[in-house]
């Protein structure tokens, strides 16, 4: 076991002890100062791997320590290796300016926001579409883009910057095949998938960049084209500031 490893585990192992149930990823990652959820997954995945803990898909607490590991909470009273958490299903959230226009992020000015998983199915790119395929995870998005069906994308790219959505952002998206002129879509084309605006004009489609530097991708007849769901929000995480000037 890595030392990243062990601390993700002595974490889990804390918090069950000192409230009694799971911590949920979004708490892992706040606890142990990752930026990303995508990064407690892969250690998640790491510690399923080796038997240290189970996970029940689409569950917000669904981690399930094996017996083993489970033996040690009677042994674990130091203090833990990452700040505990208060109970409660909600969390106050920092301020986070919007950046560019269209689409709203995930978290406002702050206020208490509850989360929910959603599954994590795949990349999107923001720019040169990428070949289409799956993830089989789960990530937390705030509740109100937690609607019936909802999936989440990782984008990766700028072709989307003037909406505000980043490389390394996350996309919360209503599964559909029909989408109205000027929605954000993810689409697939030929087998690749992208995220755009969705313009029809006629028997031709155009996926419209947020990005003046780049130009629309024409969808034609001939093209496999079909639209795999509409953007309901993106949200983003930053990095832990330590109190230390990266400069």
């Amino acid at each position: 076991m890595t030392p990243k490893q062990k601390r993700v585990l002595d974490f889990i192992l804390a918090f069950v002890d000192h409230h009694g149930y799971q911590p949920s990823q979004m708490e892992i990652a706040q606890g142990c100062g990752f930026e990303s959820l995508g990064t407690v997954q892969h250690y998640l995945r790491s510690l399923e791997r080796h038997g240290h803990l189970a996970r029940q898909a689409n569950a917000k607490r669904g981690l399930q320590l094996a017996a083993s590991t489970a033996g040690t909470l009677d042994r674990q009273k130091a203090n833990p290796p990452c700040p505990p958490f208060a109970k409660g299903g909600t969390r106050t959230t920092p301020s986070r300016a919007k950046k560019g226009g269209g689409t709203a992020g995930a978290f406002g000015q702050g206020g208490n926001v509850s989360f929910l998983e959603l599954p994590l199915v795949g990349i999107v790119a923001a720019g040169k579409p990428v070949h289409a395929f799956e993830l089989a995870d789960a990530i937390e998005v705030p509740s109100a883009m937690a609607g019936p069906g909802n999936v989440v994308y990782e984008v990766r790219g700028d072709s989307m910057v003037e909406m505000g959505i980043m490389d390394g952002d996350y996309v919360a998206v209503h599964p559909q095949s029909v989408a109205e002129n000027g929605q954000t879509v993810i689409a697939e084309v030929n087998g690749s998938i992208t995220i755009k605006k969705y313009l029809r004009k006629g028997n031709t489609i155009q996926l419209v960049p947020a990005n003046s530097a780049m130009s629309p991708i024409t969808v034609n007849e001939e093209d496999e084209f079909h639209i795999r769901g509409v953007l309901v929000g993106s949200m983003r995480f930053y990095r832990k500031w330590t109190g230390k000037s990266s400069t």
